[in-house]
């Protein structure tokens, strides 16, 4: 799965006093930091921003400011070469054209200037990657899902599908290997049909879903890979007159899903919903992990670039009707998202 060896970096809402004394340092010099958001219609990328302007100027009198990627790879890469005109000390990049984006991110390197990423390396760059710990959520995700199917109907097979980015290394590696090695951690003899690319989004995922329990109606494990993905599987479950629970236990299938967010607490509570557990991902410790490992490669703790990307992971969670209360959920919604 590459999770074994990786960094694993845990923050809080609360700055420990060293990190305070730390920022203190660095904010004589007023560093200014280019934070990359992919989408800033998103309320992940919304939340992670405003958390970031907040957090980085407490902690280390640092000004952030925020480049939105419009969900357009051109834009993103165009964003690049903003961070030298600019004139910015650091930069936390997200890209979708890594290729593309690699020219920039070196020039600024040249140019003496920070480069950090968030969730994908750079092509050969080498510069630090921050990451969620998605791997291990999704891990616990395929095995509670496994359990919760063979304990309702034991003599059904367990088939499963994945809806997202099959071509995509980080999804892989964070979701879609960890979901398939979960389930058969529980059940090895399951069946798994594979990652299916659902990458032009909702009604994209509605119609994969559609065909393909019409052609393979047992599939009974599903895990579509990011929220707006799971609006269009859940629409096309109950266009086929599936996506039900009954008595707490699975009629044809249990889905889950990625980005918890306040529309998926309703469906992941509701005793008559297939949708059962989501990838919680926390904008504001994600914001927080970005800022520390700029400031940990400006502070010389972090090289700023190595032969291959370091790659530090930062927490997700498990939001689960298993093992969560409802209310529990809200609170973890409001925390993050100040919902």
């Amino acid at each position: 799965m590459g999770i074994f060896g990786k960094k694993i970096v845990t923050t809080t809402l609360l700055a420990s006093s060293l990190a305070l004394s730390a920022g203190m340092a660095l904010a004589e010099d007023g560093k200014r930091i280019a934070f990359f958001v992919s989408d800033l219609s998103n309320v992940f990328h919304q939340s992670q921003a405003a958390a970031a302007e907040k957090y980085a100027m407490e902690q280390y009198g640092a000004k952030v400011v925020v480049f939105d990627g419009q969900a357009d790879s051109a834009v993103m890469t165009q964003n690049v070469d903003q961070v030298v005109a600019g004139g910015f000390d650091a930069a936390s990049l997200h890209i979708w054209d890594a290729e593309a984006a690699a020219p920039g991110v070196m020039d600024a390197l040249d140019e003496g200037i920070v480069m950090t990423s968030f969730f994908s390396p750079i092509t050969d760059t080498g510069i630090p990657t921050a990451r969620s710990d998605e791997a291990s959520v999704s891990f616990e995700m395929g095995a509670q899902m496994a359990k919760a199917w063979k304990d309702a109907h034991p003599d059904k097979p367990i088939v499963m599908v994945q809806l997202g980015w099959p071509n995509h290394t980080e999804v892989n590696s964070g979701r879609t290997a960890p979901f398939v090695e979960g389930v058969l951690s529980v059940d090895p003899s399951a069946e798994n049909l594979g990652a299916l690319d659902s990458s032009k989004g909702q009604e994209a995922a509605k119609q994969i879903i559609v065909d393909l329990l019409t052609q393979r109606p047992e599939v009974n494990l599903i895990y579509s890979e990011a929220s707006n993905l799971t609006v269009g599987t859940m629409a096309g479950l109950s266009q086929l007159g599936r996506g039900k629970f009954k008595d707490g236990k699975p009629l044809t299938e249990i889905v889950a899903s990625v980005d918890f967010d306040a529309v998926e607490i309703d469906q992941v509570f509701d005793p008559d919903s297939s949708l059962k557990v989501s990838m919680g991902l926390p904008p504001l410790e994600t914001a927080q992990g970005r800022i520390d490992l700029i400031m940990d490669v400006l502070e010389g703790k972090v090289a700023p670039k190595s032969d291959t990307a370091e790659e530090f992971f930062y927490k997700a969670y498990t939001i689960s009707d298993w093992t969560m209360e409802k209310a529990d959920a809200q609170k973890w919604l409001d925390s993050q998202f100040g919902s």
